[in-house]
């Protein structure tokens, strides 16, 4: 791939691989993969080689193109050092307990929210629609 090809002309993958455990840990572990699919969309649309800086992991993410595909990585931050020769897809992350899973589900959803492509100013813009659609007026303008 171009290295000036944008990261946000290609799409997320949105495959998320089984954990293998039980229920209440498969679930955090899909929860946790749909907010870094979310995260890995934000930063597709910033420049090359954003690092999302979550502290509350003491860890980096960011977007890598796989097969003309995006998947999140992560890297752990050691004493203000990132440690990228420990870097995993997140998808590729394993034997995390489901505390774990959802913590960094959290840490990453505070992410979003804090990032300044996350706000509007303009609420208005946000409000699309006067009432909720009714059957078969989804394609009404």
């Amino acid at each position: 791939m171009p290295s000036s090809s944008p990261f946000s002309t290609l799409p997320v993958d949105t495959d998320i691989p089984p954990y293998g455990v039980d229920t209440p840990t498969e679930s955090a572990w899909q929860w946790l993969q749909l907010v870094g699919q979310l995260v890995a969309t934000e930063l597709a649309a910033m420049p090359r080689g954003t690092l999302a800086l979550v502290e509350d992991t003491d860890s980096v993410y960011w977007v890598v193109a796989i097969e003309d595909k995006l998947y999140l990585a992560t890297a752990s931050i050691f004493e203000g050092e990132i440690l990228l020769e420990h870097a995993a897809l997140l998808r590729a992350l394993a034997a995390i307990s489901i505390e774990e899973l959802t913590y960094r589900r959290m840490a990453l959803e505070q992410w979003l929210l804090s990032q300044p492509t996350m706000r509007l100013a303009d609420t208005k813009r946000l409000q699309m629609w006067d009432k909720l659609p009714g059957p078969g007026d989804w394609d009404a303008d």
